[in-house]
């Protein structure tokens, strides 16, 4: 240690520290301060300084004493891991990885490199990377629950359940008494289908940490799932909501809702589903969403395309397209209209891949000049190749591009693709369009019900009355679309698939030019070997085709008589009469 950096009394710092490690904050900071006064210089006051302010919501100023720790002691791998933190706090990704980068040449050995290293490549969608480095967290300390606690949860944010079922089995044979990683296993052995080892799982989590809620939750779910479904109701009732943190409640309620569904009590069930909406409702302006401002763009898009504006297009000689490495096609329908369950059937087929909810089509919205919709107008065929050569680019990154998929008919599933089916005909105008349809009522009330992470669309589901609003909206668009558009479409009903799939599925077949296999007449088999659900409808996919769901909106007809009205044009337009 360098002259400057003055011996500060050891029992005063390990103090501040573990008050630091308790979340004691305002403590250890009057510690940290009183120490500073001495001891201006030291590294490891400093370094604590740092990580009061980053904790404290400022990485501008914890950058600024961590930097001043690194230039008294610059070859300790924790100050540059902690500097790297400031920086990724800052948005400053680029800097945070060259600094963990450091880290790592400094101190290969030192865990905390990999482990913040690793949810930077996990933030920035470097998949391989931040599994990676989490397994390398796991191999440097593989008796600590960090690293498995970290990779098992960021497999569960992939959807790659079965790979973070395992994860969490590594880390509980070092340690069966980890509640953290009792209740990791029993949320991925849920979301596998592997309901009797939830239940085992999520009841040794509460037998160590009997208010450990998130493994109740996943207890309730494996339950409801398993048809116990007055046991689930009886233990949940017990909970008293209204003095839970908001998202643990809006969970409960949201689970409740369920059970009460499935005993078919519509009057309670909706009472938690809109306790349920009532709470999400309240993250909306906290976390800035604009609502209004997705529905303005659908509006715009059903402006803009007229008769008169489409034929006003400068023409592109389909011939002179530079050709995809695999043809565009593009599975699009209302959420929850049953685009999971389709996904599933269609890729079992062995010469189809499916994409699962991932926006590649964005680089051709956003790379679009002139701006959206209008630039769609003058595009030229060196344009539209541009654009083109953007979509390939994002598939290609996925593996779905050249080299990554050869012979394979690659399927883009991403339900609200269909507000852009205008740009997809433009740039594509080989694509093949797979419409999921539902019953209108049934499709505006699962919304209602789905519990969805929010975002700019999902967010009209919070009331019945905005989710057909939006549904309104959307399939205008579509028929829209419809009438002014050359479109190559297949339609499949939920309600027709449910009943009989390989019927259901003629159309699409016929359309990407294959044949039906035995394989994909087990929905459930392929779903949990494929190991993979990016989307909230994982349960219903790895169950038995049910009937339960066709014709809910039925049960809730009181609730619904504001909105059905709205929704009228669309059942008989769309030939549900």
């Amino acid at each position: 240690m360098t002259q400057t950096a003055q011996r500060a009394p050891q029992d005063m710092l390990i103090s501040a520290f573990q008050l630091f490690e308790q979340g004691k904050f305002s403590q250890s900071l009057k510690l940290a301060e009183a120490l500073r006064k001495d001891h201006p210089n030291h590294p490891d006051v400093l370094h604590l300084m740092g990580l009061l302010c980053l904790r404290g919501g400022d990485p501008d100023e914890a950058e600024r004493f961590i930097r001043l720790a690194i230039a008294v002691l610059p070859g300790k791998a924790f100050f540059h891991v902690n500097l790297g933190n400031a920086l990724r706090h800052q948005g400053r990704m680029e800097d945070a990885r060259a600094t963990y980068d450091k880290a790592v040449a400094l101190d290969p050995q030192f865990p905390g490199s990999y482990a913040n290293r690793g949810t930077l490549n996990a933030e920035e969608g470097r998949e391989a990377a931040a599994i990676q480095d989490f397994e390398t967290l796991i191999s440097l300390a593989p008796q600590s629950p960090e690293g498995y606690g970290r990779l098992g949860q960021y497999y569960l944010g992939l959807g790659r359940f079965g790979d973070a079922k395992t994860t969490f089995e590594r880390g509980l044979a070092q340690n069966a008494d980890l509640p953290g990683l009792q209740a990791g296993l029993g949320d991925a052995a849920e979301r596998a289908g592997d309901l009797d080892l939830a239940v085992r799982a999520a009841e040794k989590a509460l037998e160590l940490a009997p208010k450990l809620y998130p493994a109740l939750r996943t207890w309730a779910v494996a339950k409801r799932r398993l048809g116990a479904l007055e046991e689930a109701r009886d233990r949940l009732e017990r909970l008293d909501l209204g003095k839970m943190p908001l998202p643990l409640a809006r969970a409960f309620h949201a689970e409740l809702a369920q059970i009460y569904d499935r005993l078919n009590a519509p009057s309670d069930a909706y009472d938690h589903f809109k306790a349920q909406n009532d709470l999400a409702a309240q993250t909306l302006e906290h976390d800035s969403i604009d609502k209004a401002g997705y529905m303005a763009q659908v509006a715009t898009l059903r402006d803009a395309f007229t008769p008169d504006w489409v034929a006003s297009w400068t023409p592109v000689d389909a011939s002179a397209l530079t050709p995809l490495p695999v043809t565009p096609v593009f599975l699009v329908g209302f959420p929850r209209s049953g685009t999971t369950l389709l996904d599933q059937f269609l890729d079992a087929h062995d010469a189809v891949r499916v994409i699962e909810e991932k926006p590649i089509l964005l680089a051709v919205r956003d790379g679009l000049k002139g701006g959206y919709p209008a630039g769609l107008a003058d595009l030229d065929v060196d344009e539209v190749n541009r654009l083109r050569g953007l979509y390939a680019v994002a598939l290609e990154k996925l593996g779905a591009g050249k080299g990554g998929a050869a012979g394979q008919v690659v399927v883009n599933k991403l339900p609200l693709n269909i507000i852009h089916v205008g740009l997809i005909q433009r740039v594509f105008p080989e694509a093949k369009i797979i419409l999921s349809l539902r019953h209108p009522a049934d499709a505006v009330l699962s919304c209602f019900m789905q519990d969805f992470q929010l975002n700019a669309s999902m967010a009209h589901f919070l009331t019945l009355k905005d989710s057909a609003a939006l549904y309104e909206a959307v399939m205008s668009l579509w028929l829209t679309y419809k009438d002014v558009l050359p479109l190559s479409v297949a339609s499949v009903r939920y309600e027709e698939l449910i009943d009989d799939p390989e019927a259901a599925l003629a159309d699409v077949m016929a359309l990407l030019g294959l044949g039906w296999q035995p394989a994909q007449a087990d929905h459930v088999a392929h779903a949990q070997a494929r190991g993979t659900i990016r989307t909230p409808s994982y349960s219903q996919v790895t169950e038995p085709l049910y009937q339960r769901a066709a014709d809910r909106w039925r049960r809730y007809e009181t609730y619904l008589e504001g909105v059905l009205p709205r929704l009228a044009p669309f059942v008989t337009r769309l030939g549900y009469d």
